[in-house]
Parts: structure tokens; sequence; C-alpha cells
């Protein structure tokens, strides 16, 4: 029986050896034992957090292990980014987030090295991809950023003439801009009312025109943010964009008069390092073409704007001299403060300072019907003729 037994295990040792020598000519035979020594270096995706507020949504997905750099590969199609990690491995995990930008975060298992994220956003937005190494006991993290910048708008030639201007009330909702009395919890006179009010009025008087298609940012006492309604500008391809205020003062109450600003050559050049960074997949239109953005063709977009919300500007004042006393029409200024609204490529933009709070008789007039009229009558003409000096223009399609 010993001898029995002696045979077999030597028969088998044999067997195994063939095996081993077959492994290593073959070159498969430690697959196995690789598979599972990776195994322990594959990172794993252990769940998903996020943060958001107005100005950005962080999506973190916190991972076991660390994940190299050329093993992340995103893709963005229309609003959904992919995300493809190798080296990972994941149950599928679902989250939706209560974000103005990103509506869902999916992880999605592939094999047990690949893993895709699919985030769903509300629109093509802006966003960052890096790493965070290990940290005070928080695991390695891979980090989105989706900023609410610059979008995808489509937008080319159309063979009729409907000219599209967006109107921007300025403020709204929790921030009331100007008040008067000043720093009043309760305050008598608000500045978001006023802007509204003539908004409206300016819409009411365009929309006379059927060559003219008015957009408004908001139309009630909401808050819009300001990357919104420069967003609002860009994806309706807008031939002008108008946003209208109520300027304060308070160290100067002698300061009195509409005042209709335009982007400064200086903000202009700082438009132009935002939009390398963000503008790789915006189209921009003028009267022209439409095109993609790309740094050859930014000082061109940059210059078009400049000379077109110039000649815009003009306009305005103009007809605000026509309708309301010279002495009151303090001419266009140009504004040298970082305003969003001003500096989209692309989109001939105004802000028109409709007075001061701050003076007495600017704020008497400012919230009377007559003088609300008469400003919006003066915005509206300028506004018309300045759309009806272009020959071609592009649309949404």
């Amino acid at each position: 029986m010993k001898i029995i037994q002696t045979v077999m295990l030597e028969l088998i040792t044999m067997m195994n050896r063939r095996e081993i020598l077959k492994g290593f000519i073959g070159g498969f035979c430690f697959f196995p034992f690789l598979e599972e020594a990776d195994a322990s270096s594959i990172s794993l995706i252990k769940r998903i957090r996020y943060s958001s507020n107005e100005e950005r949504t962080r999506i973190v997905l916190d991972c076991t292990g660390k994940v190299i750099k050329r093993n992340i590969e995103p893709f963005l199609k229309g609003k959904t980014l992919w995300i493809k990690l190798k080296n990972v491995r994941a149950n599928k995990i679902v989250k939706s987030l209560k974000s103005p930008l990103v509506s869902e975060v999916k992880v999605i298992p592939i094999n047990k090295h690949v893993v895709k994220v699919k985030l769903v956003m509300k629109e093509p937005h802006k966003y960052k991809i890096f790493a965070l190494k290990p940290y005070r006991g928080k695991p390695f993290r891979i980090v989105v950023d989706v900023f609410p910048d610059f979008i995808v708008t489509n937008c080319r030639l159309k063979t009729n003439k409907k000219r599209i201007v967006v109107i921007d009330p300025g403020h709204g909702g929790k921030d009331p801009g100007a008040v008067w009395p000043i720093r009043s919890k309760y305050p008598r006179i608000r500045e978001k009312d006023i802007t509204l009010s003539i908004a409206l009025r300016v819409r009411r008087i365009l929309k006379r025109y059927s060559d003219i298609k008015v957009i408004m940012t908001r139309t009630k006492d909401v808050y819009v943010p300001l990357l919104k309604r420069a967003e609002i500008a860009a994806k309706s391809c807008a031939d002008a964009f108008v946003s209208i205020h109520a300027d304060s003062m308070p160290h100067y109450p002698n300061w009195n008069g509409v005042t209709v600003f335009k982007a400064s050559p200086a903000l202009f050049a700082k438009a132009q390092i935002t939009a390398k960074e963000v503008a790789k997949k915006v189209r921009i239109c003028n009267d022209i073409m439409c095109w993609s953005i790309s740094p050859l063709l930014l000082n061109m977009s940059t210059t078009i704007t400049f000379v077109e919300s110039s000649k815009l500007a003009e306009k305005i004042v103009n007809n605000l001299k026509a309708h309301v006393n010279d002495d009151l029409v303090n001419g266009i200024r140009d504004m040298k403060r970082n305003i969003v609204v001003l500096k989209t490529p692309g989109r001939p933009a105004v802000l028109v300072e409709t007075g001061f709070l701050t003076n007495p008789l600017d704020r008497k007039r400012l919230v009377q019907n007559w003088y609300q009229e008469e400003i919006a009558r003066g915005i509206a003409k300028g506004i018309r003729d300045y759309v009806s000096s272009l020959n071609q223009t592009a649309f949404v399609m």
C-alpha cells in the first residue's frame, strides 16, 4: 500500500513539474498569481461625495489606492461627461445631486480592471479633473470640478433677419442692489425693482418690431447668477446684450444722470486670458459668420465685441438724449471693473446706469412711471437703431 502511495505521489509531482515547465515555455503559468498580486494594487472606489454652490459643483470619488494620471480618460459627449478609469474596481453606485450644474453621477464597473464614471450635467459646462493624495485620514481621491462657465451653443446663419436682443434687469431676489435709505434693513427703494420695471418697458416697446426677438434674463423678482446671465446671451447668440442698473455713490451725492458703460480694452484683455481656458467648445457669432473659438480667432472675436459694443452704446446714448434732458445723460464710459456680462467674446454688450439712488433728484425721478418710460424708450430706440444697422447676423437654429 505504501509503495502505491509513493508511486502516485511521484506521478503527481512529475505532472506538476511538467505543468510548471509548460508554463515557463508558454508564458502563462504565473498569470493567476500575477492577477492576485495586481488585485491588491488595483484601487477600489468606495463612495461618491459632492458639494455644490453657485461657483462650482465638486464631485469626489473616495478610493482605496492611487490612480495615476494616464489611467484617467475623460470624454465629453453633449451634456454627459464620461470618465474611464483603468486599474480601478468598483460596485455600481448611483447618486442624484442637488446641484444647479449636475443632476446625477454613476459609477459603472466594466470589468475587474476598468470602471466608467457617468456624470450627467444639466448643460455642457467647463470641468476639471484632478487627484488628491491621502491627507489627515482622508483617502486618495479623484475630484471632478464642474464650473458654470461658457457652454456649447449651436448657431449659424439663417436667411431671415430676426434679431435677438437680451435684456438683463440687474440684481433680483436675494440681491437687492443699491437701496435707499442706504444700509436699511427695510429700504423704501430697491435697485432690483427699478431695473425690472424699466427692462419690462423696454421689452414691451421692442416687441412692436417683428424683426426683433427679446429674451429676458429675468421677468420677476428672482436671483440670477452673473455667469447664468452671460450664458443666456451665449446660448441665444444675441445680437445685443443690454444690462440695466441704477447707481449708488454715498460719498458723492451730487453725482447724477444716466451713464452707458461698455467694457474697457483692459477688461477685454483679461477676458482673453479666461476665454483661452473655457472657450474651446464655445461658438461665437458676428455679423458674418459663427465659428468655434480658437486662440487664433480670439483676438478677432474680442475686437469685434469691443467695436460693436461701442456702436451699441453710441446708439443708446443718442436716443437717451432725445428722450431725456441732455444734462441728465453723461455719455459713454469704459467699465474697468471685472463685469462678467460685458466681456463675453462675440456679444456686443453694454450696461446702462439709469441714475443715482444717492442723488435726491435722480432718486425722485427713478421711482416715477413717466421717467422710467422715457428711459425705456431711449434704450429701446437705441437698440432698434443698432440692430437695424446690421446686414447679416447669426441665429439660433
